[in-house]
């Protein structure tokens, strides 16, 4: 996992000294990238031309390098940690060859498409 800015490794450096309670993302673990040449926004079209910012995307990319699901929100909507590591979790139980229907949470059954009809049985409403 990496995050990805269009700001400089020195806002990012002032946002990870700052604790959240101030405005900033002090404990954040992951490495993030400053784009500062927007590449990387405009390849994966988050980037807004004409203001020059960047809308918040999150990308679950595979090891063959797949796109397996993406959120993109506008500037002034916050994303959600839980959907997040939900969406990750489902992407990586897909690899086994299963479906993860809406809400599926880890544990819960996946749909094996050979047997759908006995998902369905058993999880109707």
């Amino acid at each position: 996992m990496i995050g990805v800015s269009i700001d400089s490794k020195f806002s990012h450096k002032a946002w990870m000294e700052s604790p959240r309670a101030k405005g900033g993302i002090g404990g954040l673990t992951i490495p993030l990238l400053a784009d500062l040449n927007k590449t990387m926004s405009r390849d994966y079209g988050v980037l807004l031309e004409g203001p020059g910012i960047a809308l918040r995307g999150t990308f679950f990319i595979d090891g063959d390098g797949v796109v397996q699901a993406e959120a993109v929100n506008n500037t002034a909507i916050g994303r959600d940690g839980d959907d997040i590591l939900r969406t990750l979790l489902a992407a990586q139980e897909s690899k086994k060859g299963v479906v993860c229907p809406m809400n599926w949470k880890k544990g819960r059954d996946a749909i094996n498409p050979k047997e759908a009809a006995k998902y369905f049985e058993k999880n109707a409403k």
